[in-house]
């Protein structure tokens, strides 16, 4: 009895060890083109964005509307850029942060944008 109990507390400290070691790779939630950025009317800084591309094997949306905060990281070819670099047209990659908004498109916001070059 007391080998059983001593695998099993083995056995589940090497799952926590594990689990707590692992180095979590990000998800891309959505990579596409920005189609419309909805800026405030009053300062014209950017709020959100529209982003459509295709679910693919490696991302879990096609459609979002995304929420740009203050701690949104903005890169560009591993560079920190300004939000005012965000513009229609572009391709990213985005990370969300925090919950989805599971409606049609999904509504998130955005944790990392990378800017991708074609």
């Amino acid at each position: 009895m007391k080998r059983i109990i001593l695998l099993l507390l083995v056995f589940s400290i090497t799952i926590f060890i594990t689990a707590c070691n692992k180095e979590s790779a990000e998800i891309i939630d959505i990579r596409g083109e920005i189609k419309e950025v909805y800026a405030d009317e009053e300062s014209l800084l950017i709020q959100s964005i529209l982003v459509e591309g295709q679910i693919e094997d490696d991302t879990k949306y096609d459609s979002a509307i995304i929420t740009i905060t203050n701690d949104t990281k903005i890169f560009k070819d591993n560079e920190g850029v300004a939000i005012e670099d965000i513009m229609e047209g572009l391709r990213v990659e985005v990370t969300f942060d925090g919950p989805v908004a599971e409606s049609y498109p999904v509504q998130a916001t955005a944790k990392k944008i990378i800017i991708i070059e074609d």
